[in-house]
């Protein structure tokens, strides 16, 4: 089923540099770029993106995070994409590996690039990506404005 699926590169991916080869690596899997964008992100825009974490012990680190306080990012700046194809949010899951860098295979993006900083206790994975469809449709409605994503 062709499908789209919200990818965001955080912080520490844009502090590293790898966008390109996060990117060489999600284009490998045969998806179509329908959107993409530099965002200077808003604290109202990540805790609207993150609703579901409301009341976990982690969102405050989460928001600062994205915010890119622990990165050196000027302006909050985070790259989004959107990717459409057959099965998008799946085979960029895949791609992308456990949320936990520690746990992702090491072919995986997360497992390349990724870290966990045991002392500061915050899980540097580099890259958001959808978890479903639907909840896809809704994030892509946060980042982009109507008209901002083309068909392919």
């Amino acid at each position: 089923m062709k499908e789209r699926c919200l990818v965001l590169m955080k912080p520490d991916a844009l502090e590293k540099r790898i966008t390109g080869l996060v990117v060489d690596r999600l284009e490998r899997l045969e998806l179509d770029i329908v959107a993409c964008k530099t965002v200077s992100v808003t604290e109202d825009l990540i805790r609207k993106h993150y609703a579901h974490l409301a009341g976990k012990p982690f969102l405050e680190s989460t928001v600062r995070y994205m915010m890119g306080d622990y990165n050196h990012i000027p302006n909050h700046k985070i790259m989004a994409f959107v990717f459409q194809g057959e099965d998008a949010v799946n085979k960029i899951r895949t791609a992308l590996g456990a949320t936990n860098p520690e746990k992702a295979d090491p072919w995986t993006i997360r497992g390349s690039f990724g870290k966990f900083d045991k002392v500061a206790d915050i899980v540097y994975n580099c890259v958001h990506a959808s978890d479903h469809a639907e909840d896809a449709e809704r994030e892509i409605a946060l980042w982009f404005k109507p008209g901002e994503v083309l068909d392919a």
